[in-house]
C-alpha cells in the first residue's frame, strides 16, 4: 500500500476543493466499494485518533481493497443522487498496519486506478498521468455543469427565502410548490434523459442547500412520471420506474478501456421507509402484550454504546457461531454496526421480552441488498434477519417475537411484502415463519450461505391470525394520525 499512500506527490491546487469532490463523487457513482461511517470508534484507536480531526460525525468510506487502504472524507451532506459535499482534508489507513496518512487528489486517483486494473484486468496497464489527467478533466466538465445549474437556481432559492422571512415551514411550502410546478411544466411530455438529468441535478442542489429534502422530492418525481404510465409513452416509463438498477456509461478511466457500470434507481426512494431505517431516536418503537401466554415483548433500534458489549456476547455463544457467524472481534463488530447504522439501507433492532433483551434483528430494504440479486425484487420488498440469544425455551417465544415483528413492519405503508433468505440449515427458524405465514420458495446459492427464499404478505399473515388484525389496524390509525 505504502507506493499509493506514503508516495508524497504535490496536490493539485483545488481551492475549495470543488475538484477533489468531483471526483471522489464521480467515482462513488461508477463503483460501489464505499458506506458511510458514523461516529468516532472506541476500540479502534489509530482510527479514533484520525476521526477525532474533523468536527462531522459521519464520514464517507472508501475502501481500496486492491491496496488494502481505506480513505476516509468527512461528510458534511450525503446525496441520494450522489452529489455529495464533503469538509477536506480526509485521510487514508492502511488497514493491515493501521498507519494513517494524508490523502490528496493525485493520491486518490493513484488508489483508483490501482483498484481500476484489478477490476478490468483485461486492460493494458494504465498510464497513471494520462489517466489522473483524463479524470481531472472529467471532474472539470461535471463542476461546469453543476455551477450553471446553481447560477440559474440560486436566484429561486434567494426569493423564496427572502419571501419566507426565517419561517423554515413557509420556506418548504413555497418551495415544495415550486417543484411541483417546474415538474408540470418539464414533463408536458415524457422526459428525455438530458431532463431526467437536470431533474436528478437540481434535487441534490435543493437538497444540499437544505431547502426541501431529496426524497420528498423524488417521490414527487416518481408520481408525476406514473402519471404518464397509461399514455403513448407507457411502457417506457414502467421500465424506467420498475428497473432496480440504471446502467451509465464508465466516464472516470475511458481513456483506459470502455466499460459499463449500474447504479440503484434513485426514484425508488419512492418505497424507502426513513421510520425502519432511519429512526429519529433510540426509544421504544412498538409494543406487544399477548395475554393469552402473559408475554410483553418491546422493540427499539439498537443503540451503539448500550448494546454493543452485549450482542458481541450474544454472537460468540455456540448457537450464534452455527447460524449468525458474527463471533468477531468487538473492533470488527463496532466497525460493522457503525457502518449499517450510518448507511440507510438496512437498521438493527434490539427487542425485549418481558422487559428482558433477548433478541436483535436487523430490518434490510431488499432493492438495495444481496438478496436482490437472487430474485425479481420489487422496491417495497423488505426484509429481516433474526436472532434470538436465549437457548432456554422458556425465554425463546420465537413465534411471537417473530408476529411482533411483522406486524410493525405491515403497518409502514412503504412495505409492500416481507422476503427472508434463511440458512437451509436453519430448519427450526424456517418452520417458525412458516407457522406465522411465510412461504417457502426455492432455494437460492448465496456467496456465504444455501438459503431458502420466502415470502409473506400481508393478507398470508393475517389468514393465520385473523384475531390481531383489528389490534393491529388501531395502532396503525394512531400512530398515522
Amino acid at each position: 500500500m505504502e507506493q499509493h499512500i506514503q508516495h508524497n506527490s504535490g496536490p493539485i491546487a483545488d481551492g475549495d476543493g470543488r475538484v477533489f469532490t468531483a471526483i471522489v463523487n464521480q467515482y462513488c457513482l461508477e463503483f460501489s466499494s464505499w458506506t458511510r461511517y458514523m461516529g468516532i470508534s472506541k476500540y479502534h484507536e489509530p482510527l479514533a485518533k484520525a476521526l477525532r480531526k474533523s468536527s462531522l460525525d459521519l464520514h464517507l468510506k472508501i475502501n481500496f481493497p486492491a491496496s488494502g487502504a481505506a480513505v476516509f472524507i468527512p461528510l458534511v451532506y450525503f446525496s441520494e443522487i450522489g452529489n455529495h459535499v464533503f469538509q477536506f482534508p480526509g485521510f487514508a489507513i492502511d488497514v493491515e498496519k493501521d498507519e494513517v496518512t494524508g490523502i490528496d487528489v493525485t493520491q486518490f486517483l493513484e488508489l483508483a486506478v490501482a483498484e481500476v486494473q484489478v477490476l478490468y484486468p483485461e486492460w493494458p496497464p494504465i498510464d497513471q498521468a494520462l489517466s489522473s489527467s483524463h479524470a481531472l478533466a472529467i471532474a472539470g466538465q461535471k463542476i461546469i455543469c453543476h455551477t450553471a445549474l446553481e447560477e440559474r437556481f440560486f436566484p429561486v432559492i434567494e426569493r423564496f427565502k427572502s419571501m419566507a422571512m426565517g419561517d423554515q415551514s413557509l420556506l418548504h411550502d413555497l418551495a415544495t410548490s415550486w417543484f411541483r410546478q417546474y415538474l408540470n411544466g418539464i414533463m408536458e411530455q415524457p422526459l428525455t434523459q438530458s431532463e431526467l438529468d437536470e431533474v436528478f441535478l437540481l434535487v441534490s442542489f435543493l437538497g444540499n442547500q437544505k431547502i426541501l429534502e431529496e426524497r420528498e422530492m423524488l417521490k414527487d418525481v416518481y408520481l408525476r412520471l406514473q402519471s404518464f404510465l397509461q399514455q403513448e409513452h407507457g411502457e417506457a416509463i414502467k421500465t424506467l420506474l420498475q428497473q432496480r438498477r440504471v446502467e451509465i456509461k464508465g466516464d472516470l478511466f475511458s481513456c483506459a478501456g470502455q466499460y459499463v457500470r449500474s447504479v440503484y434507481n434513485p426514484l425508488h426512494q419512492y418505497f424507502y421507509s426513513s421510520k425502519l431505517l432511519v429512526p429519529t431516536s433510540n426509544a421504544q418503537v412498538y409494543y406487544r402484550y399477548f395475554a393469552q401466554e402473559a408475554v410483553a415483548i418491546s422493540i427499539r433500534p439498537f443503540d451503539l454504546e448500550k448494546d454493543l458489549p452485549m450482542v458481541h456476547q450474544w454472537f460468540h455463544s455456540d448457537h450464534a457461531k452455527t447460524i449468525w457467524k458474527m463471533d468477531w472481534s468487538l473492533k470488527a463488530l463496532e466497525d460493522f454496526y457503525r457502518t449499517l447504522l450510518a448507511e440507510g439501507i438496512s437498521h438493527s433492532y434490539i427487542g425485549e421480552v418481558n422487559g428482558e433483551a433477548t433478541f436483535n434483528f436487523e430490518i434490510y430494504w431488499a432493492a438495495r441488498d444481496i438478496l436482490g440479486d437472487y430474485y425479481d425484487v420489487l422496491p417495497s420488498d423488505y426484509g429481516t434477519h433474526l436472532f434470538i440469544a436465549p437457548t432456554d425455551k422458556q425465554k425463546k417465544f420465537p413465534s411471537l417475537i417473530t408476529r411482533t415483528i411483522v406486524e410493525w413492519l405491515f403497518m409502514q405503508p412503504e412495505v409492500g411484502r416481507l422476503v427472508g433468505e434463511g440458512s437451509v440449515e436453519s430448519r427450526a427458524a424456517l418452520m417458525n415463519k412458516v407457522q406465522v405465514g411465510f412461504k417457502l420458495q426455492h432455494i437460492i446459492e448465496m456467496p456465504h450461505k444455501k438459503a431458502y427464499l420466502n415470502f409473506c404478505l400481508r393478507e398470508w399473515y393475517w389468514e393465520k391470525f385473523p384475531q390481531n388484525h383489528h389490534h393491529s389496524l388501531k395502532t396503525f390509525i394512531n400512530e398515522h394520525n
